[in-house]
């Protein structure tokens, strides 16, 4: 979970973006956001309410942990009651909000969802919070380092299942009771379990689909045990590695080398990305198959800042977290090969943050 210390740290550089905007209130009910400044985790689709005054004092209405959680003023929430009727949970998070903030604030802001209905927002934080959101704490960083474990357990668990004759929802399965296990409860673990040439344009959740002996197995996951992701991707050969299989995954290694060493604080995510299709393009094995973004950032949504696209306009900055992703796609080799791993953009380079073995054998 997020620590203290972190949540702390994140409501004094919102306190500074406040002050800079002349912001009296911020207040949110995206369930990410609160967990960002509070540290408090919402279960999903409940009402949940953070807020955060220019004079520092916070206020936390949540169905969520109120434990270790920053927050001046916590107001539990109830969604559920043998004593009471609980039909508008809603309204009653709106009524405990209100009593503990009142009405009188000048300029309010709020993110993407919107402000209660007893403030007026004259202000869109979202920009704010997104900028603010783009470098990661050491909280944060542990997070994503959390999840990145359950897809070591999920490779480990594939490369065991996988076999011709088998079905994509059986490795699948084999694959999320490994995490299941592993966690002690059923976590979040989406990802793209598509095999052979399915897996050329397309990605998703598992089919009935039957693996073929020489098919290429992308499986690309993105588990989420506590809102942040992991995000990563390897390949398995269901048989022996052909040579032409071999020489794309080595022009894939190759591409996710090229990206490593020309990220840094300061350089454009589109200038990487031009790069990186430009190699994989001037060879013919890969038949100019490269059509998707070569990475992009990662935190408690899948997809966020720096994205590594031809018209992006971010820049990389210490404390990114990204993903590197290349990858070729053709029938000639019978599916596609995509690796990608995670990393923390430091001022001398890339830490990586998964150590997994990249190789088509298994």
């Amino acid at each position: 979970m997020l620590t203290l210390e972190g949540c702390r740290a994140r409501q004094q550089r919102m306190l500074a973006a406040m002050a800079q905007q002349g912001w009296d209130l911020f207040v949110t009910g995206d369930r990410h956001t609160a967990y960002y400044f509070s540290g408090s985790l919402a279960p999903a689709e409940s009402p949940v309410w953070f807020a955060l005054q220019s004079s520092g004092r916070s206020v936390l209405v949540t169905p969520g942990n109120r434990d270790g959680v920053c927050a001046d003023e916590i107001r539990p929430l109830e969604l559920y009651s043998a004593h009471r009727t609980i039909t508008h949970p809603y309204h009653d998070a709106l009524g405990l909000l209100r009593d503990s903030l009142g009405v009188n604030y000048h300029r309010v802001a709020s993110d993407g969802l919107g402000s209660p209905a007893f403030l007026s927002a004259t202000s869109d934080a979202t920009g704010t919070i997104l900028r603010l959101r783009k470098r990661k704490d050491d909280d944060e960083i542990a997070e994503i380092r959390a999840a990145l474990r359950y897809c070591a357990i999920a490779y480990d668990a594939a490369r065991l299942a996988i076999a011709p004759g088998l079905t994509e929802i059986d490795v699948y399965n084999a694959m999320n009771l490994a995490v299941v296990r592993a966690a002690g409860t059923v976590i979040q673990f989406r990802g793209d379990f598509a095999c052979g040439e399915r897996g050329i344009t397309q990605g998703g959740p598992p089919t009935a689909r039957e693996i073929l002996a020489g098919d290429l197995y992308v499986l690309d996951m993105f588990p989420a045990p506590a809102l942040y992701f992991g995000d990563t991707c390897r390949t398995f050969a269901v048989s022996e590695p052909t040579e032409a299989q071999m020489k794309a995954w080595t022009l894939v290694r190759q591409a996710i080398a090229l990206a490593e060493g020309m990220i840094r604080p300061g350089v454009s995510a589109a200038s990487v990305h031009v790069e990186v299709k430009r190699f994989l393009d001037s060879h013919e094995i890969s038949e100019r198959s490269f059509w998707h973004h070569t990475g992009h950032g990662i935190g408690h949504r899948g997809h966020e800042a720096p994205r590594i696209i031809a018209e992006s306009q971010d820049v990389f900055e210490a404390g990114d977290v990204i993903t590197i992703e290349p990858g070729v796609y053709t029938k000639a080799l019978q599916g596609g090969i995509r690796l990608e791993d995670n990393y923390v953009v430091r001022q001398s380079g890339l830490e990586n943050l998964f150590q997994y073995p990249m190789e088509l054998r298994y």
